[in-house]
């Protein structure tokens, strides 16, 4: 278990080195500082000009929207005695985020013009007796981890060893199913007790049965939208890799000044329950089930695999050919599959969902080590 050690009060003159890590700390977070807002424009100006929404945008059954982020994690450094390289979180001293970065606003995290008595009253105040800090001019980005992530803890702001950014694109998606209704010849069934994660054997039972010929259509639209979805996500993907290297993103490699730079991709699909469903609640999100994934680098992406339809004589119990003006059979998408299997096999929650909310996450890292 670690110790923390006393604060030092507001008066007391800290020594040369922490004096000379403290005024390195704010060198480097100058420079991560200019990097997240030179960054965080290219990136909003690659969204844009590939195609992106600026702002939320409705087209008949479908919506996009996006958002951009940027958290800062400042972590113990590996000299520290407390350090534990088995656990991140233990190392974590301070974190701070911005989530506006989407808007065209400045967000002036590196700004160094407020002095010791202008711009920024209060936390000033902390250092107005150490003559040995009045020839630096810090940086926002350095008031935000001292004052408000720290409470002017200046120990603890002296052992930051790795400064680690992360520059979050969330490009956002809905797909409304506007024909979604709920199981005619079962809607006497639906309570609360059937989108928990635990069913009942009946209820399990009911799940395996074969599903009416109003019931397989609504499943065979939902797999379809879903295919949808799966082909919007791989050209997200897509786009965001092509946009990253462009640029000047890297993929896993140290930057020319020793930072490391890295992305990862991730997507989350959470079907909700249609307004036109009895059990929906404006004032809840009314998610039914939510499957969310890490995607591979570079076309190797997990939905990559599923580019031909399942067998269908392999999954015959749960997706039932069913004669009505034709036969309908379902092939599902790796996508319908997946989720399918996330709820639990469970027709009353897959024929419940009436909209699809899409998010694809991209995320920039760059980890600096204070040296």
């Amino acid at each position: 278990m670690k110790t923390k050690r006393p604060r030092r009060p507001a008066t007391d003159t800290p020594a040369p080195e922490i004096v000379e890590r403290v005024c390195r700390l704010n060198s480097f977070l100058v420079d991560a500082a200019n990097w997240i807002e030179e960054r965080a424009r290219k990136t909003r100006a690659a969204y844009l000009a590939g195609g992106g929404v600026k702002d939320y945008q409705r087209s008949g059954d479908h919506w996009e929207d996006y958002e951009l982020s940027a958290i800062v994690k400042c972590s113990l450094g590996s000299d520290d005695p407390a350090f534990d390289p088995d656990d991140e979180y233990a190392n974590m001293i301070a974190v701070v985020e911005s989530f506006m970065l989407k808007h065209e606003e400045p967000l002036a995290w590196s700004d160094c013009s407020g002095g010791w008595g202008e711009g920024l009253p209060g936390w000033h105040e902390k250092f107005s007796r150490l003559d040995a800090f009045q020839q630096t001019r810090f940086c926002h980005l350095f008031h935000e981890i001292y004052e408000h992530a720290l409470g002017c803890d200046l120990d603890s702001l002296a052992r930051i060893g790795e400064i680690e950014i992360n520059l979050i694109l969330t490009r956002q998606r809905g797909i409304h199913l506007d024909t979604a209704v709920p199981p005619g010849n079962r809607k006497a069934k639906y309570s609360r007790n059937v989108f928990s994660r635990t069913l009942s054997s009946h209820l399990r039972d009911m799940s395996r049965a074969g599903l009416t010929g109003r019931e397989l259509c609504y499943a065979s639209t939902l797999n379809e939208k879903m295919r949808e979805a799966r082909a919007w996500i791989k050209e997200q993907a897509r786009r965001c890799e092509k946009e990253y290297g462009d640029i000047g993103g890297l993929d896993g490699q140290l930057t020319a000044d020793n930072a490391y730079e890295d992305y990862e991709m991730m997507m989350r699909v959470c079907g909700c329950l249609g307004d036109d469903h009895p059990q929906y609640n404006e004032d809840d999100d009314n998610i039914v089930v939510s499957y969310d994934e890490a995607l591979y680098k570079k076309n190797q992406r997990v939905f990559g695999r599923s580019r031909n339809p399942l067998h269908y004589e392999r999954y015959g119990l749960y997706f039932p050919a069913t004669r009505f003006s034709g036969d309908i059979k379902i092939y599902p998408c790796g996508l319908f599959w997946a989720i399918f299997q996330k709820a639990d096999r469970d027709w009353l929650k897959m024929l419940s969902i009436g909209q699809l909310w899409i998010d694809f996450v991209f995320l920039q890292r760059r980890i600096i080590k204070i040296v």
